[in-house]
Order: C-alpha cells, then structure tokens, then sequence
C-alpha cells in the first residue's frame, strides 16, 4: 500500500537550531516571554507608583517651599511698608511741616526742631537704601519741601503723584507704582495726606526704589528660582520681578488675572508661556495688598525626566537580562528536549536506554525508554499490519476476480466478434471495444496497490462503461456529476465499477429503454459521498432493508449483490466501519446506492 509517511528532517542538535526552526514557538522565546511578563509587569506597576508618588512629593514640595518663601515675602515687605507708613505719620505730625501747610515759610527756619526736621528727611534716604527720597508737599505754598530746599509745584517735574493726590480724601493714603520723572527709577510711592480742621491741606509723599526693596526682601536663591509680585489695593503691580510688569493693572495680565479674580489665598499649577509654574497667592497681613510668587517647575521636570531615563535604562537592562537568562535556561532545557527528539528521528542510537534497570535512574532515561518500547510496538504492529494488508490484498484481488461474472467477458468478445463480420469496412468501434477491454484488464488484474486515487477510478470505470454501452448503449445513458475538487484523494481499486455494474443488470435491463445512471461524487464535511443513482426497477422496502442489514454485519456472506457486499467489505477493512455502502431504493422508481469514504490521502 502506497502509504503517506512524512519524511525526517534532519536537525543540528544546538539551541539555535532549534530557535531558528521553531521561531515563535521555541522554548526559548516562551521562556523568555515567560519570564519577562513574569517580572515586567510588577517591575512596571512599581515604577509607574513610585514615579507618580515621586511627582506627588516632589510638587508638595516645591509647593511648599513656594508657600514659605511667599510668607517671608509678605512679613518682610509688610514690616518695611509699615515702617514707611509711620514714617510718612510721624513726619505730617512734625511742628514745621504743620505750619508749612498753612504758611508760606517754615517758622524760625534755622530753629532747632527745623534743622532736626531737615536732617530727618536727608538722613533717611541715606539710613535706608529702599528710600528713594521724600516730598512734603504744601497747597497753601503750591510748593513742595526736599531736602533742604523748597521747590514750586509748577517747577517740580516729578509729579506723576498728584493725580493720586488728588482722589485722596482719607488721612491713611495710598500707595503707587510710578516711574521717576515718568523715566527711571520705578517707585513704590507712599502718599499720607495732611489734614488741619478736617481740610486737606498737603501731604507728606515717600517714595521707594522698588527695584533695591525686591533685592531686599528676596534671597539670591530665591531670586533665581521665583518672579515676586506685590499688588496693590487697586490691583496695580507695584513690585514686579519683571520690568515690563510693573505698574500694569491685574486685569491687563491674563495669568494674573484669573488668579486674583478668585480671591483665594493657596497655591495652583498654571501653564504660562508654555511653561509649567507654581504660582502661590496670599494677601498682605497689614494692608489691602496681594502678594504672589511664580516658581518654573523646569527644574522640578529635569528631575522627573532623569526619573524616566533611569526607568527606562533599568526596563532595558530587564529585557537584556530576561533573554540571558530565557537562553541558560533553553539551554538546559534543550538537551533532554533534543535527546528526546533524537530518540523520535534516530532510535537506533538509544538501544541502551530500553534496560529496564538502568530506566529508573532519572526521568529522561525513563522517558526515553518508554518512547523506545513504543517504537519497538508500533514498528512491530507495522510489521503485522502490512503482512495483514498484503494477505488481505491478494485475497481481495482474487476474489473479486472470482466474482466478475464470466458472461461479461464472454458477452463482450462476442459482440466484439458480431462487429468484426458486420464491420468488414471499418474498424474503429471494434478497435474502441479491444481498447478499453485492455485498459479495463490491465488495471484489475493487476496486483499492485489496491489504494488508488479517485480520478484513476473514474477513469477505469468510464473505461469499463464505455464497454458496457456497446452491448446496451440504447437501454441506458450515464452521467457524470464529479466534484474536482475530490479527485487528488484515495479510494480503494474496483469501488464503482461493481456497483454500475449491479445497477444496469438488476435495474435497468429488466426496465427495457429509457435507462439513466447518474454518478455523482462531492465533498461532505470531512467525507467523500458517491452515488450512483438510476430509473430502473427499484426493490421493495423490505429487500432494501435486508440488504442494508447484511452490509452492516462485515461476517455475513451474501449469494447474490456480491459486488456491492465485496465493495462494502473492503471499505470498512481499509478505512474503518464507520464507512462503507447504503442502499436506498422504491419500487418502480429506481435505486440509489451510496458510497462514503473519508477525506484522506493515502498514496
């Protein structure tokens, strides 16, 4: 039998061999996925909290630290201002500034209290660096007093103060940012007005450098690091880290804008120019200010980002050490795996694993002799199993030879004799008939394998046809209904042939004319289905019966049908009992026999 066996392929016994054969499914790369999701995915779940609980610290504290600087800020600038606060108080109480408001000259200018008035007002400047300077100004005198000298109003060209002045009508005054001489520098300007019997009569103006005042209240660090902001009561910048900031009203800085507007002290995160910072808001203890600091969180970032860097570096070195260890590991993986499959390609090489003693001295030699002992069975039924076939086949063989009724042969050479005389002047049905009776002999009398394929037995078959029609061909028609797509697979030798061959005889020879054979063959499911179909006489439903009982049971002998019995009997021995022959028929209406093998390839 022309069996299909699948042939050896021959394997260097090494790790990589066997990871560029088996790719994907080797052992190694299951190892090493193995081992990488095993570690991976905690590795990752770890990094992914430790960096967010990182990113948490990391904010609360820059927050933090923001919120403290900001503080220190606030009690600073507070105490300065407040300490010009009293200033501005304890010099509109002085005697000569008082007569000054409504006088057109200091009393006893050279007086004691005058010239400790004036050394008052040049000293400060001088005593604190944030004091630009200090301006006592006088409505009566239209006349502004600094220093030691006294100035006219209209000659006076820093007076960008007195609008302010003007809108002034409470004795605590205000505070502005304003520029000097509107050029340079930029002045926090503190204006307290003087009143005498309830009427405005002046007022005492001290202006600080808000430039040398943010220098003082902030540290070199914290300058590098933070853009400080003081806010006035009318939401004006009055000190800004930022020269083109100061003096600009909150509502004309968006960032700011939003910020203020809410009225909360705390700290947020805002995107400004692309660029994360904290920004803390609180208001002034002593005053109806707002202070606010804006600190980059660009370092913050870098810090992260060198966090992320080292996630990956170690995720990368996961990955290098996960193969390392995936491949030591296919390596001693791989020598009882290629031991075993050594034992499958060349058992031969093994015949002193199979001592029973020496088997049980660890699982690979176990393992081994087993496999050995089950090569050894099915080699040894192999064995049995083709001499069972070849016993089986030549028994086959002769007594289906035995079977083919000899009035066939006798019947066709005698119509190939009939046409001989009465075709003295031609040949070519006469050389049609020897033709294929040759081909027909040629294919079943000849011994070799009884596994054909399906193409091969139509052929013969149509062969064997082609002969029957010339002793019947006005009694009956056949036709053929064969799905290519079964032809390539097997079918035992002398299948069809038997079965049209009971059809004509018992079905429609008695019928007369009008004879029609279909023969039809298709895929079902995992089966190959045949029928051969025809419009003769049919049987009643108990024969059929009777019939399809006897195909069932392989050690009923049947004297008539022996070609379909024959036919039957082999199938079940080759291909197993589920298969075989069925028959189905009507009185009068025809019969319908089928034929169901598997879907194999056994050439």
């Amino acid at each position: 039998m022309g069996m299909h066996r699948g042939h050896k392929v021959k394997k260097k016994n090494n790790t990589w061999s066997y990871i560029k054969n088996y790719k994907f499914n080797s052992m190694f790369i299951r190892t090493f996925l193995l081992i990488f999701i095993m570690f991976s995915i905690p590795f990752f779940i770890l990094s992914d909290l430790y960096y967010r609980n990182m990113e948490h610290v990391a904010k609360q504290e820059i927050i933090t630290e923001n919120n403290s600087l900001l503080y220190g800020v606030r009690d600073i600038s507070d105490s300065i201002l407040s300490d010009c606060d009293m200033l501005c108080t304890y010099i509109s109480y002085n005697d000569n500034v008082q007569m000054f408001m409504v006088n057109d000259w200091f009393t006893n200018i050279n007086s004691e209290s005058m010239k400790e008035f004036t050394r008052l007002v040049k000293a400060l400047p001088l005593i604190y660096k944030y004091i630009d300077s200090i301006y006592v100004y006088s409505e009566y005198n239209q006349s502004v007093y600094i220093g030691e000298r006294k100035s006219p109003i209209k000659r006076l060209k820093d007076i960008s103060w007195m609008e302010e002045y003007n809108r002034s009508e409470d004795v605590s005054g205000s505070t502005i940012p304003r520029l000097k001489n509107d050029n340079y520098p930029r002045l926090i300007t503190i204006i307290k007005p003087i009143f005498i019997d309830k009427v405005k009569r002046g007022a005492v103006v001290l202006n600080i450098n808000s430039e040398k005042l943010h220098n003082i209240i902030t540290t070199e660090k914290y300058q590098n690091q933070s853009d400080i902001y003081m806010i006035n009561n009318t939401g004006k910048v009055i000190m800004s880290s930022e020269e083109k900031q100061f003096g600009r009203a909150v509502k004309d800085i968006p960032y700011f804008k939003s910020i203020i507007k809410s009225g909360s002290s705390g700290s947020v995160i805002k995107n400004i120019d692309g660029i994360n910072s904290i920004v803390s808001v609180i208001p002034s203890a002593k005053f109806g200010f707002t202070y606010l600091s804006m600190t980059s969180m660009l370092h913050y970032q870098n810090k992260l980002d060198q966090l992320k860097l080292q996630i990956i570096i170690l995720s990368i070195l996961l990955v290098v050490l996960s193969l390392i260890f995936a491949y030591f590991t296919a390596i001693r993986s791989y020598k009882p795996v290629a031991e075993i499959i050594g034992v499958l390609e060349e058992p031969e090489r093994f015949n002193t694993y199979d001592d029973s003693r020496k088997a049980r001295l660890n699982e690979l030699r176990y393992i081994i002799s087993t496999i050995l002992k089950q090569i050894k069975t099915n080699e040894k039924m192999k064995d049995e199993l083709d001499s069972k076939l070849k016993l089986l086949e030549q028994s086959q063989f002769a007594m289906l030879q035995s079977q083919i009724n000899p009035h066939f042969l006798y019947n066709t050479l005698e119509t190939i004799n009939w046409m001989a005389f009465d075709l003295a002047k031609g040949d070519n049905k006469v050389s049609k008939a020897v033709n294929s009776l040759a081909q027909l002999f040629r294919n079943n009398v000849y011994m070799g394998d009884y596994i054909i394929s399906i193409d091969q037995e139509i052929e013969n078959t149509k062969n064997y046809l082609d002969i029957l029609a010339l002793r019947y061909g006005d009694v009956f028609q056949a036709r053929w209904e064969i799905d290519e797509a079964i032809k390539p697979y097997s079918i035992i030798k002398i299948c069809l042939q038997p079965i049209i061959e009971n059809a004509v005889y018992h079905g429609i020879k008695p019928k007369g004319t009008g004879g029609l054979l279909k023969i039809r063959g298709e895929i079902n499911g995992l089966d190959i289905v045949f029928t051969v179909r025809d419009n003769g006489v049919g049987m009643e439903q108990v024969l059929v019966n009777e019939i399809n009982q006897k195909l069932n049971d392989r050690s009923s002998l049947a004297e008539d049908h022996i070609g379909i019995y024959n036919v039957n009997q082999r199938i079940k021995i080759v291909f197993g009992k589920e298969y075989g022959v069925l028959i189905e028929s009507r009185k009068n209406l025809g019969t319908s026999v089928i034929i169901r093998i598997p879907l194999v390839n056994l050439q």
